[in-house]
């Protein structure tokens, strides 16, 4: 069952939370996918922030629908949000780590006034821990991602691994071929 409306609600409480503190983010992962037409069926949510954990930290501090959590072993911090059941966790991502440096008009998209990645962005994102990772459902928001906003990506900003990534995944040439041939 797709729990759609609860993501995207975990997304908007989050989102008036680091306004409120000044903190500028974007949200992405494979439910970004989702909200751009992708028929997979998946939790996956990050959100990305220009400034530290600690503003994070401060940022929800005292909501009741949300608790933090800090994973000392791998420098990750992770925001669950309890009003739906079960729970939506969203990793928090620093800016640069795994996706833009500045996010700006340039690298976001507002989706109903929620700030996620541009298709460019994501797609950058994604090729980029495709590469290190392999995970098929990373794979499945590339091809997605390729296959139906070609026409609006731009090819600049896709890393080089999306060769590798074409060599392995065959079917995705043609869309590929014409990314690259808007840009000849």
């Amino acid at each position: 069952m797709t729990r759609i409306p609860q993501m995207f609600e975990a997304a908007v409480v989050l989102s008036r939370l680091l306004r409120r503190a000044g903190i500028n983010h974007a949200f992405h992962g494979g439910f970004l996918a989702v909200l751009l037409g992708s028929p997979r069926d998946t939790e996956e949510l990050f959100c990305i922030v220009d400034r530290g954990f600690r503003s994070v930290r401060e940022a929800v501090a005292n909501v009741e629908t949300i608790s933090v959590a800090f994973s000392t072993w791998s420098n990750r911090l992770f925001v669950t949000y309890s009003e739906p059941i079960p729970s939506i966790e969203i990793e928090i991502i620093l800016a640069g780590e795994r996706g833009p440096r500045r996010l700006d008009q340039t690298t976001i998209q507002l989706i109903q006034q929620v700030p996620f990645l541009t298709p460019t962005e994501f797609m950058r994102a994604k090729v980029k821990v495709w590469a290190i990772s392999a995970q098929s459902s990373d794979a499945t928001d590339i091809a997605f991602v390729l296959t139906s906003y070609w026409s609006s990506l731009d090819i600049n900003r896709i890393p080089e691994d999306i060769e590798r990534f074409i060599q392995q995944y065959p079917q995705y040439a043609a869309s590929w071929d014409a990314l690259r041939a808007r840009y000849e």
